[in-house]
């Protein structure tokens, strides 16, 4: 009787897990215009965190929080940062949050912003995280909005430290 209780839990937690995993790869939609939608989860590996992405107007429900952002650098189809913020005792979101239309230039261009939710933190420590998001979701707003596979696009974060990230892309 034991070994069965054993194997049904096992079974239940590894169904479980699938689940999780798959509803964590979804993007969920948002019912205004379409356009919003919140990407990932904040999972950590050696690199640093994955944090969600945001597309539309998040207003302040991502968080106000400060933190400082010492690097931002756009690889392949990933946003990389660096940020560091006073705390250390709670778990701390960042969240991309991208505009939902493009400004008209060549290139193009797209104000993004990075929002904090300390989650009332209120530790003295300072430390300093890499995080990283996925682009993705941004590039197929564009291939939707131009109807072109590649292209490139201006990301206007703010406060970013090198001033504007190119994101250029070919499918």
């Amino acid at each position: 009787m034991k070994v069965k209780n054993v194997i049904v839990h096992a079974l239940g937690v590894f169904i479980f897990s699938i689940g999780c995993q798959q509803l964590n790869d979804q993007m969920q939609t948002g019912p205004d215009d379409g356009l919003s939608v919140v990407v990932g989860g904040v999972d950590a590996d050696e690199t640093g965190y994955t944090g969600p992405v945001f597309i539309g107007d998040a207003g302040d429900r991502f968080g106000t929080d400060e933190y400082a952002l010492n690097s931002a650098a756009i690889t392949d189809d990933t946003l990389n940062i660096s940020v560091s913020y006073s705390g250390g005792c709670e778990d701390h979101q960042f969240t991309l949050v991208v505009s939902d239309t493009f400004l008209e230039s060549f290139p193009v261009q797209l104000h993004a912003s990075i929002a904090h939710n300390a989650n009332g933190d209120t530790c003295e420590a300072y430390p300093t995280e890499n995080y990283r998001f996925d682009l993705t979701a941004i590039k197929k707003m564009y291939q939707t909005a131009y109807r072109q596979k590649a292209g490139t696009i201006i990301l206007r974060l703010k406060d970013a430290p090198d001033g504007e990230l190119v994101y250029e892309f070919t499918m």
